[in-house]
C-alpha cells in the first residue's frame, strides 16, 4: 500500500477538521479556499483512503468528575504472542483507560486513564493493572495539566 500523498489544500482541510470536526462543508470549502463541490469530494478522498479514519468527540474527563490524568508503564516479565495478548485483551476491557499502547521501549505498554482521586486510581491499580498476569513493572506519573487542550 503505498502512502497518499497530500498536497497543501489537503493539509488545510485536514487541520480544519482536526479543528472542528463537525464543521459545515460550506464552511470548511470557505476556509480551505475551494468551492463546496471540490471540497467534498476532497474529504470523501482522505475518508476513502484511510488518511482520514473516522471522527470522534472529545469528552471532558474533568466535567465527568475525573480531574486527575495519570499515565502508567507496564512493563512485563514475557514478551511472548500469548502474554501481550492477555494483556492487551485485559486492557481493552478497562474502561477507565483512555488510551493505550504497545511499546518499543524501557516498559511494554503505556496507559493513559483518567480517576477522580488518588484513592480511585490506587484501587485500579490494585482490582486491575495488578491482575494482568505477567507483570514485572508499573510506574505512574501524574498528568499536572494538558499543555494543548487545557483553558484554564
Amino acid at each position: 500500500m503505498t502512502a497518499y500523498q497530500l498536497d497543501r489544500t489537503d493539509r488545510k482541510i485536514i487541520q480544519e477538521l482536526q479543528n472542528d470536526g463537525r464543521i459545515s462543508n460550506a464552511e470548511l470549502a470557505r476556509r480551505v479556499g475551494l468551492s463546496q463541490s471540490p471540497c467534498w469530494t476532497r474529504v470523501r478522498n482522505l475518508e476513502s483512503s484511510g488518511v482520514i479514519s473516522g471522527y470522534q468527540a472529545v469528552i471532558s474527563q474533568k466535567a465527568l468528575g475525573k480531574k486527575e490524568i495519570m499515565i502508567v508503564q507496564v512493563s512485563m516479565d514475557r514478551h511472548d504472542d500469548k502474554s501481550f495478548s492477555s494483556a492487551e485483551k485485559m486492557i481493552r476491557g478497562m474502561p477507565e483507560v483512555l488510551e493505550a499502547h504497545l511499546c518499543a521501549a524501557e516498559f511494554d505498554f503505556l496507559i493513559k486513564i483518567a480517576f477522580r482521586d488518588t484513592r480511585e486510581f490506587e484501587d485500579f491499580l490494585k482490582r486491575k493493572i495488578y491482575k494482568i498476569p505477567g507483570i514485572k513493572n508499573v510506574r505512574s506519573m501524574l498528568c499536572i495539566r494538558d499543555v494543548l487542550n487545557d483553558d484554564t
